[in-house]
């Protein structure tokens, strides 16, 4: 499986484990399946490791935005860890940095969600 789901307390992690990201309509839906499922669940804070992600191309953009829209229409959060710096140059570029939080890692997008 390239999606690994851990619950940190409250909190779901989700570790995406591809080589490009968003290129494969499988894995993309097995994502927003995840999500999907565990809004159902009643979840509604998500971290989305980024680690295991090398590249991105546009489709996982949508389905990073598609996913981040369904978990704010639940009332949800949505955020990202351990984004590569070449990802990071993709949101920066698509102006996707103000719509995305983004950590450094996981455990400090987990423990954000205490801070409020």
């Amino acid at each position: 499986m390239k999606i690994k789901k851990q619950m940190t307390g409250d909190v779901a992690v989700l570790s995406l484990s591809f080589t490009l990201f968003g290129s494969s309509a499988p894995d993309s839906q097995e994502f927003k399946d995840h999500i999907y499922q565990l809004l159902d669940e009643g979840v509604t804070k998500f971290v989305i490791d980024m680690a295991g992600v090398k590249r991105m191309d546009s489709t996982g953009i949508g389905v990073l935005i598609s996913a981040l829209t369904s978990v704010r229409k639940k009332g949800g959060e949505f955020k990202l860890a351990a984004v590569n710096d070449i990802m990071e140059s993709i949101l920066v570029m698509t102006k996707l940095d103000s719509i995305f939080e983004t950590y450094k890692t996981t455990d400090e997008a987990v423990r954000s969600f205490t801070k409020k």
